[in-house]
């Protein structure tokens, strides 16, 4: 069982979600992996195994405890600073740009940190420029070197920008602190959405768990991978060796490949011209950095099973799988905050509704019942209406109720919109 399988085990009897514990895991390594190791892009660029994750869920679902794990292990390993408490970009920056010494005298000169909070929203102070220099920031290949950062009151100096971000949020949160233009601009774009709407298992913790999570024969795997520097073992050449087994044409020029390449190469292509023929339109950015958010994952996932700096076929398939779930929930996440009209919000929460439910139909009474915090009765007439002339959800009249029905063909392209397949 590999560090990151042992993991998600460790915690199987707790109820936060099973992904939020994975996902975690994977922020855990990115932020003790730094920018120590990366994977060689063909001489373009280097790339980091960086990488930012939100758990979104509704309050109450215990986003918390993975979230405080990964914080822990971090801070055990104790080879980058740690931002958990509340703080201002304005911080984040100076704290990044000031050097500090470790245990032993060495002094950290590089600008590497771990951003960490249960609540993104109460962790970061409010600022227009905010989440515009953190997602310049989360993309380590392009800062190599000094990046200068000039803001109103001071100006700051980083060496290898290189961070890491896990951050916890519930939809009320997220559509208050997140604007417009961090959705269109980019940052929900190097985002990992982990969406989840069900604890995974119910456990009052009145009994002691039968297998208690170890977090020292965790933190042992982590002490390792902190050691680690310089690349990936490559997945394609322009000749062949005892790595790049699998030859082919490409371009009327003879290439070859890993296993690992070859799998990765295939899926690339089939993935993008896929997106081109589906016209797939995305606002957010995520689809057209989604080759390199796979090999990120990839990066990770084979940390967490050794320090060979060798990716898999295994590896790679695993990434695609676990990456492809997640473009559905940044459509979910996101839905209304992209409209322009005042309630885009409301009509995003009433299509939300009828995608989930079985017939595809709620009675007016039971809508106005479920979200009166939300809802006039007024303003849901008005709404309903809109979408009774569009067809897109109709109003129907059985007995002496009100139902509204989304029709068959329409909830289905709505659900595959929403999963990301079109």
């Amino acid at each position: 069982m590999n560090w990151l399988a042992n993991l998600v085990s460790q915690h199987s009897e707790l109820e936060s979600p099973k992904n939020f514990w994975y996902w975690s895991g994977l922020a855990a390594i990115s932020a003790i992996a730094k920018d120590q190791v990366y994977l060689d892009r063909a001489s373009a660029y280097k790339l980091y195994p960086n990488i930012y994750v939100m758990l979104h869920a509704d309050s109450g679902l215990k986003k918390g405890p993975p979230v405080s794990l990964a914080k822990d292990l971090v801070k055990r390993v104790n080879n980058t600073r740690i931002f958990s408490g509340r703080s201002s970009i304005q911080g984040i920056l100076k704290d990044l740009g000031t050097g500090y010494s470790q245990p032993g005298g060495k002094v950290v000169t590089k600008s590497t940190g771990f951003i960490c909070a249960s609540e993104f929203s109460s962790s970061l102070v409010a600022d227009p420029f905010a989440m515009t220099i953190l997602t310049d920031l989360y993309d380590r290949q392009y800062n190599e070197g000094v990046y200068k950062s000039l803001l109103k009151m001071e100006s700051f100096e980083l060496r290898d920008p290189t961070l890491t971000m896990l951050v916890a949020t519930n939809e009320a949160h997220f559509e208050d602190f997140v604007g417009n233009k961090d959705i269109k601009g980019g940052f929900i774009g190097r985002m990992f959405v982990i969406a989840e709407s069900e604890v995974q298992v119910l456990n009052s913790l009145m009994i002691p768990l039968k297998n208690p999570p170890n977090r020292e024969f965790l933190t042992n795997h982590l002490k390792e991978i902190s050691k680690l520097t310089g690349p990936f073992e490559p997945m394609g050449s322009r000749e062949e060796s005892d790595v790049f087994t699998i030859r082919r044409l490409k371009n009327n020029e003879e290439v070859w490949y890993s296993p690992a390449g070859a799998l990765y190469d295939d899926w690339y292509e089939d993935f993008y011209l896929g997106i081109k023929n589906a016209e797939i339109k995305d606002e957010t950015g995520t689809v057209q950095r989604f080759g390199d958010s796979v090999l990120k994952i990839a990066m990770l996932l084979s940390l967490a099973d050794s320090t060979s700096l060798r990716i898999t076929e295994a590896h790679i398939s695993e990434a695609i799988v676990v990456c492809e779930r997640l473009l559905g929930n940044v459509r979910r996440a996101t839905l209304g905050k992209r409209g322009k009209s005042d309630t885009a919000e409301k009509k995003g929460i009433i299509l939300k509704e009828l995608v989930a439910r079985p017939d595809y139909r709620i009675s007016r009474a039971m809508m106005l019942k479920k979200y009166m915090m939300d809802f006039k009765e007024k303003e849901l007439d008005e709404i309903m209406q809109e979408f009774d002339q569009s067809k897109t959800i109709v109003t129907e009249s059985i007995g002496n109720q009100i139902i509204y029905r989304m029709p068959d063909d329409i909830a289905v392209k709505l659900a595959e919109h929403f999963q990301g397949k079109k």
